[in-house]
């Protein structure tokens, strides 16, 4: 081999090695994530709407969202925002009327009743 041969062959060499190391690769990625479905309300009492099928009873009135837990009640302004606990005398008394909440946990309401689907970070209006 001529010696500019043995040059050209080492610097196509390097070349390949340094280009092969340079190189990006993209990478396809399915999700499998599913889209969680709208919340479902229903109307309940005149002003007042229960999440329908939600693990926890909460309420919708007065432009607020309204849970109740073991005895306490909890204010936000969406369904995905963290409520923040408030004392009794806030919470609306069409609210405070409700005897059992804890009843409305997965609540489902007859085929016959009217719904509305609100965004999770909805506000109603």
């Amino acid at each position: 081999m001529k010696p500019t041969s043995r040059w050209v062959t080492l610097l196509g060499l390097v070349l390949l090695l340094t280009a092969g190391a340079c190189a990006t690769r993209t990478v396809y990625v399915k999700e499998s994530a599913r889209a969680k479905p709208v919340p479902t309300m229903v109307e309940v009492d005149r002003g007042v709407w229960v999440v329908e099928n939600y693990p926890q009873p909460v309420f919708y009135s007065d432009n607020y969202y309204w849970r109740y837990d073991d005895g306490v009640w909890y204010r936000s302004v969406t369904l995905i925002d963290a409520p923040v606990r408030v004392h009794t005398s806030y919470v609306p008394v069409r609210i405070r009327r409700i005897e059992q909440p804890g009843v409305y946990v997965y609540y489902r309401a007859p085929a016959a009743v009217a719904r509305v689907r609100v965004s999770a970070t909805a506000t109603i209006h």
